[in-house]
């Protein structure tokens, strides 16, 4: 009886751990073309197909079927600082077992995003990654993430404010029982790619390729984070032969699930 009891137990305990969402919030944003600039002085090439992609995956049955109300996507002259602020107040609507997601493509600082409309003489406009982690915090929601295709995002989990800060920042961001988590596609001293080959940023196509069911490694039908991140850790690093490690990085659990096939 006892043994009985302590497997029906464990099984509770591994379902919990992989269970779907009950609802998800999204602020997805993607710029390739910057007010300030051209495609000779910094636009990128890819940013808003990625954004646009990442949406195509949530709305999608392995992304959570996602609707259309639940996300604000934000492309190119969209994507204001203003609009973005304003936009993280979606989080507040998600309920305890819901989940809420961060997606940024495109240029980033080792402190913060660019917004489309950033001009040299007001680094106000910036997009702090302490507006995210406000945002966060300011949420019930049980699964909290911020994914970053941005060079130097890896900032975002190594900042001046230590290691110790930044932990005290994710615990107050929910209870023990939830799951913050920073999927950053580079070091906070590198560069992201982007790739012709691949027609977007090397972290956000093995990213989505890994959601979609190359990263379900042991055959279950779900990707977890952990298995998400062996496999695009891998692929990144090999496309961009070493030039670009993705971090993930927070307080989750490895068999927390990002997608269900």
């Amino acid at each position: 009886m006892v043994t009985l009891l302590l497997l029906c137990l464990n099984l509770l305990t591994s379902w919990k751990a992989t269970d779907s969402p009950n609802d998800t919030y999204a602020v997805v944003v993607g710029i390739s073309d910057y007010q300030s600039l051209t495609s000779r002085t910094g636009d990128l090439r890819f940013a808003d197909r990625d954004a646009r992609q990442i949406v195509t995956f949530l709305q999608s049955k392995a992304g959570g079927s996602v609707p259309s109300a639940h996300i604000r996507l934000l492309i190119n002259r969209q994507a204001t600082s203003a609009t973005i602020k304003q936009s993280l107040s979606l989080f507040e609507k998600a309920k305890p077992g819901d989940r809420v997601i961060f997606y940024f493509s495109g240029h980033g600082l080792p402190s913060s995003f660019v917004p489309y409309d950033i001009r040299p003489e007001n680094q106000q406009l910036l997009v702090t990654y302490q507006d995210i982690k406000t945002a966060f915090r300011q949420s019930k929601a049980a699964t909290k993430l911020c994914i970053a295709d941005a060079c130097l995002s890896g900032g975002m989990a190594a900042q001046k404010s230590t290691q110790r800060n930044l932990s005290q920042t994710m615990s107050q961001a929910g209870s023990k029982e939830t799951n913050v988590a920073l999927l950053l596609a580079s070091r906070s001293t590198q560069s992201a790619v982007e790739a012709s080959r691949l027609s977007g940023g090397a972290f956000t196509h093995y990213l989505l390729r890994g959601l979609n069911g190359q990263a379900d490694l042991n055959r279950d039908r779900i990707v977890t984070i952990r298995e998400l991140h062996q496999y695009v850790g891998v692929r990144v690093k090999q496309a961009t032969r070493g030039r670009q490690t993705p971090i993930f990085y927070g307080r989750f659990s490895d068999n927390l699930g990002l997608a269900y096939l």
